[in-house]
């Protein structure tokens, strides 16, 4: 695919993200849908073979279902469970998987954002009890995606007005949408 078709992508999420957004009244949405595309355009840049594409398809529905997920009830662990075998191991994965893409070339903001699901799944286990952690776990998939398209497709003056307008709806998101799912549940 060619770079213009790559940006184009990237546009009509952002399109949609706004759309969703505004129908919804909240940034939440619409991030999880611009989290999906950066990863997404983001991974086929760097290798458009079939097997990357697809393999980038569903780190990137990961990536933009975790940070979608919402805090229902905190996460515990069984009382029998309380070994930190389950958590090594996980962080071990996500070690392992940015080894392997690091010795296959790829960049580093790229590798930690495929590897993050896995330390973002650990730290829920660590700390799902806390409403705010939960939320603040979600902040690297945005810093991480666009940190990933800077450094697949550099500062290209194409790729600036989406990375802006992505950074607003990030600060927007911040600034609205997070105190909002900071509170608990008000029980009527």
């Amino acid at each position: 695919m060619g770079v213009e078709i790559l940006i184009l992508l990237l546009y009509l999420s952002l399109i949609l993200g706004a759309a969703i957004g505004i129908k919804t009244k909240s940034f939440h949405q619409g991030l999880a849908i611009l989290v999906f595309s950066s990863a997404f355009v983001a991974g086929i840049k760097y290798n458009e073979s079939f097997i990357v594409v697809v393999s980038w398809f569903f780190l990137s529905i990961l990536s933009s279902y975790l940070f979608y997920f919402e805090y229902e009830r905190p996460l515990s662990r069984l009382e029998g469970d309380e070994s930190v075998g389950d958590v090594i191991l996980g962080y071990l994965i996500g070690f392992f998987i940015v080894l392997v893409l690091k010795l296959h070339g790829v960049g580093w903001v790229l590798s930690l954002l495929a590897s993050y699901w896995a330390f973002h799944l650990m730290l829920l286990i660590d700390y799902g009890k806390n409403r705010r952690a939960f939320y603040l776990l979600k902040i690297p998939y945005i810093v991480l995606s666009s940190g990933a398209l800077i450094e697949e497709f550099g500062t290209q003056g194409e790729l600036l007005p989406f990375l802006i307008a992505y950074l607003a709806c990030f600060v927007l998101w911040l600034k609205f949408d997070l105190p909002r799912m900071w509170r608990p549940p008000r029980i009527t």
